[in-house]
């Protein structure tokens, strides 16, 4: 069951009239044809059936751009944008430094958080590398959609790659890797919400303790970062101190844990060695009672 059974039904009827939410109201007294009731009956009854919102209308709203989802992508969340917000902070950072800044965004999904970054700081750099990756072939087609549609900036230069994690990326000097990789324990996922239940498990379930995907990023990440790149992963609430620790003990610097807008443990950020000094004044304080790793 919905717990916002009104907002779901005005984006449903949006979605299908093609009308911005403020143009809904403007329309209350018009009887609809018996074609788009058909069809408005047809998208509630799936919404009722517990599947989101997002994959009935096709989008979803973040950052400051509305992305095309499917059922093969994770949908986007606002807890997202927190890596986002930080990253875009770090990044400029180098505006004065650099003409050129490269950017990953592994198990890129619907490309959310590298295009939104990328278009971000379009305007602070010469040129911007974004490669854009994921295992899943249909969620790049999703990928492939919003980079064609989205990125409309000359200085962005985009490549999008199918790999496993980072068997099929060749490059060894990106400034940031960012990733939203699966980080729900396998065993959490038959009793989550039935409608997170309807996205693609392969983009939950981050194994045993759901860290399994924060392993293989530690372990590999800096042999593709440049001294001193930024690494930004998102983790689930409660796994901050391990991860933290399994980043450590890969030998970044800098480890700090971001919170979420709901005050929830959501990012581990991190730098390759040596970690530049310059770029710490962006930091977010997020555990001071946390020993140093």
């Amino acid at each position: 069951m919905s717990g916002t059974p009104e907002l779901d039904a005005r984006l449903i009827v949006c979605h299908i009239l093609d009308l911005e939410p403020s143009q809904l109201f403007l329309r209350l007294d018009e009887e609809l044809s018996d074609e788009v009731a058909v069809k408005l009956e047809s998208q509630l009854r799936r919404r009722q059936s517990g599947e989101p919102v997002a994959y009935i209308t096709g989008e979803r709203g973040f950052y400051e751009s509305v992305f095309k989802v499917s059922e093969a992508t994770l949908i986007p969340r606002a807890d997202t944008e927190t890596l986002v917000d930080d990253a875009v902070r770090e990044l400029r950072d180098l505006a004065g430094e650099t003409e050129e800044i490269k950017i990953l965004d592994l198990c890129c999904g619907t490309g959310c958080i590298g295009i939104s970054v990328a278009k971000a700081l379009a305007s602070s750099f010469k040129r911007i590398t974004l490669t854009l990756s994921d295992l899943s072939e249909r969620a790049l087609e999703v990928c492939r959609a919003n980079a064609d549609s989205l990125i409309t900036e000359k200085s962005i230069d985009v490549s999008i790659i199918r790999s496993d994690m980072f068997n099929d990326i060749r490059e060894t000097a990106y400034n940031a890797i960012l990733s939203n990789p699966p980080y729900i324990r396998s065993s959490v996922i038959p009793g989550l919400e039935k409608q997170v239940r309807f996205e693609p498990h392969m983009a939950l379930d981050g194994g045993e303790d759901g860290l399994d995907f924060v392993r293989i990023i530690a372990d590999d990440a800096s042999r593709h970062l440049v001294p001193g790149g930024l690494l930004e992963i998102e983790i689930g609430y409660d796994q901050a101190d391990e991860a933290s620790l399994l980043i450590a003990q890969s030998g970044y610097s800098d480890i700090t844990v971001l919170k979420d807008l709901g005050g929830n443990d959501r990012v581990v950020k991190a730098f390759s060695l040596p970690g530049p000094s310059s770029w710490l004044c962006g930091v977010h304080d997020a555990h001071p009672e946390r020993p140093e790793l």
